[in-house]
């Protein structure tokens, strides 16, 4: 067999439910991660992030039933001889009759898996632009990645020539890609934008934040930033679960001569994210 698989509530090829509160309304989360060798890549750092969203909608589903999930699809993979995967597993509210108040106490967790670039592989420095689509300030959904994303859909249409695009909130300052998180290296620093009003806290920021750049001596700040402090900035570079590190290669018109920064934490990255949990 060959991917894209997907299993619901654990039946394999299963159909998701109209009703589903995750379909009608966007009331689930999401965790976006590689398997390599049978290893889900920061796992740990993904489960207490999908842990933390269940707190804040209040959707109750056990731990074990997510780790057996998860165990399913490394089953198939090894069964089937593929080493690389991208998953995705989304947990939402489950069935319920319709309206915003209506309760459902069934979460539906499926779980999909996709192909994905080899391990290991370095992709071209990306080209990245501002976008006009503004991340709306919401601060209970800060950090969390929720069934939502209708605003990185509307940024990734103005994409075209370009890689990737940087969010703004609605007072200018970055937040992040639409589809990553971003650095900026500034005289030996680590500027990254605080994740406290939107936005997503993904688990390879965190892996930069806690283990990586305290192991290579760098300070790591979070701050606010605003799209001057780009063309102030030596370097930039993006983060996220299936790609890892991405240097930037220009944003806009400005160009970035500089890769050292992001190069060195890349291979610190690939060795961290073997020996973690």
């Amino acid at each position: 067999m060959s991917l894209p698989v997907h299993w619901v509530n654990g039946e394999p090829g299963a159909s998701l439910s109209v009703s589903d509160r995750g379909f009608s309304y966007g009331d689930s989360l999401f965790e976006t991660f590689r398997i390599h060798r049978g290893r889900p890549q920061l796992w740990r750092y993904h489960l207490e992030r999908l842990q933390a969203g269940q707190r804040v909608l209040g959707i109750d589903c056990d731990t074990a039933r997510i780790e057996t999930q998860v165990g399913l699809a490394l089953e198939w993979l090894r069964a089937n001889e593929i080493v690389d995967a991208a998953a995705r597993l989304t947990l939402s509210r489950g069935p319920a009759a319709r309206g915003y108040r209506s309760a459902a106490d069934q979460p539906t967790l499926s779980l999909s898996l996709d192909s994905v670039s080899p391990w290991r592989s370095v992709p071209d420095a990306a080209r990245v632009k501002l976008c006009e689509t503004p991340l709306a300030r919401q601060p209970a959904l800060a950090g969390i990645k929720h069934g939502n994303r209708l605003e990185q859909v509307l940024a990734s249409r103005e994409l075209q020539q370009a890689d990737e695009g940087l969010q703004s909130n609605d007072r200018g300052e970055l937040v992040c890609g639409v589809s990553s998180n971003l650095f900026l290296v500034r005289g030996g620093q680590l500027l990254t934008p605080a994740i406290v009003d939107c936005g997503i806290a993904g688990t390879v920021r965190r892996a930069i934040i806690e283990d990586l750049a305290p192991r290579a001596g760098l300070d790591v700040v979070e701050t606010s930033l605003q799209p001057d402090d780009i063309i102030a900035a030596e370097e930039m570079f993006l983060t996220n679960a299936l790609l890892g590190i991405r240097q930037v290669a220009c944003c806009g018109e400005h160009v970035f001569t500089s890769s050292q920064c992001g190069d060195n934490l890349r291979e610190d990255f690939f060795l961290f994210s073997e020996s973690s949990e």
